[in-house]
């Protein structure tokens, strides 16, 4: 059987890049406070300010990708990039050098993402590939990493592995990169694409998805940054609490995400997206109702269902409606609304959590996620197009 080398080098690099993010990110604000010595309020301002900044810088990587079609070296570029604002973030030790550092680290991440999805996205839909089954190997790499960096830690200390795990990952996705295909526009698109990229902000389908997917994963993540608060304090339940969920969530992700093109060509984009948000609806209602630790891990399975939304579902539906020498803009516009949405709705909670409990933030998201399954239910942005 030949192997297909530029579907199995998407693969090695969403392992290895995710695995690099899942060693990193869930980790560095526990770094800077024992390591660094920062309060919560600069911490704070750390990923407040990463966040503003990587979503004002984020659409200028789409825009650049689809000027030149240079994807691949634009992934290699936020590959590098990262590897030496890593090496200066390691060594840096006042706070203001630590904010550059954060801010600009976050910049050159979020660059290589949209990117990768683009190219993938494009062979996928060429060749008729699975997309799912590359972003399944981004999920099983984050839970690999991110567990294997706590035994780690707890071994030798933080501050050494977090830095090196996440330099040697990157170092292996940017191998992965050279066996990447390189990006073919026929001149038929060409001609379709003069002055595509302001048709965009008027692309009806397009919008669209931008709504639901902030009253869908936006929400939903924003929520879930307040779930290690909901298990210690107002279930009582120990920190190993936090690993369960994680594993109960990203395993049967990664396995889902392999199958869920073949799932959403059985019962239609539409369908899915209703059972998909029926599915986040049932788990908010019960997260908003429970105090069982049993039944709250129970329910959180069916997490895969929506992150087939936000990644599979949404990134196939973009390259149906879009052009595909927007694409690059595309994907970045989404992930850059993502970031918005999340950045607002989790303040909101933030607020709600101080003034009420956690139990009433999973209910306000219950709000919304009726609001974008009914406008699912009445849409026609799906009609006439098929997985």
């Amino acid at each position: 059987m030949k192997i297909d080398k530029s579907l199995f080098s998407f693969k090695l690099f969403y392992l290895f890049y995710f695995g690099a993010i899942g060693a990193f990110i869930p980790y560095i604000n526990v770094y800077l406070e024992s390591s660094r010595g920062l309060t919560g309020t600069q911490i704070g301002l750390i990923t407040s300010t990463s966040l503003l900044v990587s979503v004002c810088l984020m659409p200028i990587w789409g825009i650049i990708g689809d000027k030149t079609q240079k994807y691949v070296l634009l992934v290699r570029v936020a590959v590098l990039g990262s590897l030496v604002v890593l090496y200066f973030y390691h060594k840096a030790l006042v706070y203001p050098a630590i904010i550059l550092c954060a801010i600009a680290l976050e910049a050159v991440r979020l660059g290589a993402i949209p990117m990768s999805d683009t190219i993938a996205t494009n062979y996928c839909h060429e060749t008729h590939g699975n997309y799912g089954s590359i972003r399944g190997s981004g999920s099983l790499g984050y839970m690999l990493a991110g567990t294997g960096l706590g035994f780690l830690a707890d071994a030798f200390g933080l501050d050494g592995p977090l830095f090196a795990v996440y330099a040697i990952l990157l170092v292996f996705a940017f191998g992965a990169t050279l066996n990447f295909p390189k990006t073919t526009v026929t001149k038929e698109e060409k001609e379709k694409n003069k002055g595509s990229i302001g048709v965009l902000l008027k692309n009806k389908q397009f919008l669209f998805i931008l709504v639901v997917a902030i009253f869908t994963s936006g929400v939903s993540e924003a929520a879930l940054t307040f779930q290690g608060n909901h298990l210690t304090t107002t279930l009582g339940a120990s920190a190993s609490a936090i690993s369960m969920v994680t594993f109960i969530t990203v395993l049967p992700e990664a396995f889902f995400l392999a199958v869920a093109v073949k799932f959403m060509h059985k019962i239609g984009f539409k369908n899915y997206y209703l059972f998909a948000i029926g599915t986040m609806l049932l788990r908010y209602t019960v997260f908003s109702l429970t105090s069982s630790l049993t039944l709250y891990l129970m329910v959180s399975v069916v997490h895969c269902f929506g992150v087939g939304i936000g990644t599979v579902g949404n990134l196939t539906y973009i390259r149906q409606v879009t052009n595909p020498l927007v694409l690059g803009t595309a994907i970045t516009s989404l992930n850059a609304s993502l970031s918005i949405g999340k950045a607002i709705f989790g303040y909101c909670f933030g607020v709600v959590y101080t003034y009420s409990s956690s139990y009433t933030i999973f209910m306000v998201t219950l709000i919304f996620l009726v609001f974008a399954f009914v406008l699912v239910l009445k849409t026609d942005c799906f009609d006439g197009l098929e997985v």
